[in-house]
């Protein structure tokens, strides 16, 4: 190897480096200890110790446990929960709701899911935390829904985030409340009834009066 091919290469950034391990394993080790002692004894000091780092590297990126386990959240669904891009917005929908039915349906997500639950009644602290949470993931996949407006297929002003909370809360409500089926079918069924209301215009800003009304 030629030195100018060498020093070339120390110069350069590295991805996927410690920095990216150690993220890893803090954000892994968050929701390990989430299901082991809750939220209520969640600290960053545990966490520490179970991701092998010191504390301080921990504060250093997140300065409390809200922060932390938000990210250790966003960071579970940014991997298990798609963007679609079919082409079609009921298409993307169906695959979109079917991500969700997987990740909170999964050992896992749900353990965590039903912590999280368990615990918010009495822990006002973690609606602030909830509401970060779905912000930004409404943020990211609200893209589906601005797309379909783009192209026409959803009519303008249509409230992105009011489409995707009634295509997910049948899912949580199933899973949580009532205990039935999350098929394939059912969540097909959803997305269906929630896009015939909104081409509609019952989604926009202004919604659409019936003549008549």
């Amino acid at each position: 190897m030629g030195i100018g091919t060498d020093m070339s290469s120390k110069t350069k950034p590295r991805t996927g480096g410690r920095s990216a391990r150690v993220r890893s394993a803090v954000l892994e080790a968050t929701l390990a200890q989430l299901l082991e002692s809750g939220f209520g004894n969640l600290s960053v000091e545990a966490v520490a110790r179970r991701a092998g780092v010191h504390k301080t590297t921990v504060y250093r990126r997140w300065p409390d446990r809200e922060r932390l386990l938000t990210d250790a959240l966003l960071e579970r669904s940014g991997q298990l929960v798609r963007v679609p891009d079919t082409g079609s917005v009921e298409l993307d929908l169906v695959t979109l709701a079917l991500d969700v039915v997987g990740n909170i349906t999964s050992p896992k997500g749900e353990a965590v899911l039903r912590t999280l639950v368990a615990e918010g009644g009495r822990l006002p602290e973690l609606s602030p935390m909830a509401r970060s949470f779905w912000a930004a993931r409404f943020a990211l996949t609200g893209e589906v829904v601005n797309r379909a407006i783009a192209t026409g297929e959803l009519p303008q002003g249509t409230d992105a985030q009011l489409l995707l909370e009634c295509v997910v809360a049948p899912l949580y409500l199933r899973l949580l409340v009532t205990d039935e089926e999350l098929s394939p079918d059912f969540v097909a069924r959803v997305v269906k009834v929630v896009l015939e209301g909104c081409r509609q215009g019952a989604a926009t800003t202004h919604p659409v009066l019936q003549s008549g009304s």
